[in-house]
């Protein structure tokens, strides 16, 4: 949801949990709700004097967009991770610090925990009435299953870590983006990402060892993962189809939490781009292997969610 408000740093300081600056990028945490978000930007200096400024970072594409929502969701469900430990603090003390990088001024930095909190704000509304930021929509069914029964084993975690892994090189190659997203979700559960790149493939046996509880939640996480790319050929559709037969899992409900992927990467795309035509909608939904109508149905619903 769009905030026609002007957005400055004293309206968001209630909600800002951490402020982190590492070299000229400020990674923010903001709490709402309960629900830990996170965002970056880079800071850009503000002199007169100079006329010098540091390009902020390329606009998210939605992709992008997609994965840093998909992101809050997995840290969620892996029982919170470094953001949970964070969201655990006293009340909602900031926690500041700089690594390296120029002396920025106060409004420099300032200036860039606005830009960061502009880049997730379609997640939040402003309540006039009680002055208060609220999150801007309801959860979805996989985002209810995720939050019902999140990864609690190092084990299961560190399994769904691997697994995410062996999908993302299944092209051949691992991009900066897919690095990045690794780097933010590894923990000491999960172990570092070039230990990981070291690990064989995922066994029958290891992908059996998964919890009972954790099976669904790994499965369908790895489908969100793969549908946010935007792309389901079909040697990732029989890698999850051979995961979902690792894990005992039949062929009704490794469908059933498939479409649940689906009905969820659909909504993400519609919230994080703004609005898709049907035409954009079905678009999507051929790329991710969903049915059209079904795709346009869960827009309907997602709709009325908002309502």
């Amino acid at each position: 949801m769009e905030n026609e408000m002007e957005i400055t740093y004293d309206l968001i300081k209630p909600i800002i949990l951490e402020e982190k600056l590492d070299g000229s990028t400020m990674n923010c945490k903001f709490k709402v709700e309960g629900e830990v978000f996170e965002s970056k930007y880079s800071v850009k200096i503000d002199s007169k004097d100079t006329g010098n400024k540091i390009q902020g970072m390329v606009k998210l594409n939605l992709v992008s967009r997609m994965r840093s929502t998909l992101m809050r969701v997995i840290r969620s469900a892996v029982g919170g991770g470094i953001a949970g430990n964070t969201a655990a603090m006293v009340g909602n003390e900031v926690v500041r610090s700089q690594t390296s990088g120029a002396n920025y001024s106060a409004k420099d930095k300032q200036d860039a925990v606005v830009d960061a909190f502009e880049r997730i704000s379609f997640n939040f509304y402003f309540d006039q009435e009680i002055k208060e930021w609220k999150i801007a929509r309801r959860l979805s069914e996989f985002e209810r299953r995720l939050k019902a029964n999140p990864l609690t084993t190092p084990y299961d975690k560190k399994t769904l870590a691997r697994l995410l892994l062996e999908l993302a090189k299944a092209d051949g190659s691992i991009s900066p983006e897919e690095k990045e997203f690794f780097n933010e979700f590894l923990d000491e559960d999960t172990g570092t990402f070039p230990e990981l790149m070291r690990a064989a493939s995922l066994s029958k046996v290891e992908l059996e060892e998964v919890t009972r509880e954790g099976k669904e939640n790994v499965f369908m996480i790895a489908c969100a993962v793969t549908f946010t790319d935007r792309s389901f050929d079909e040697s990732e559709k029989n890698k999850l189809f051979e995961v979902a037969l690792h894990m005992n899992m039949n062929d009704k409900t490794r469908d059933s939490l498939l479409k649940l992927a689906q009905d969820y990467t659909i909504e993400t795309a519609i919230q994080t781009s703004g609005k898709m035509s049907r035409e954009e909608i079905y678009t999507f939904a051929d790329k991710i292997g969903m049915d059209k109508s079904e795709a346009e149905r869960v827009q309907i619903k997602y709709e009325k969610r908002q309502d």
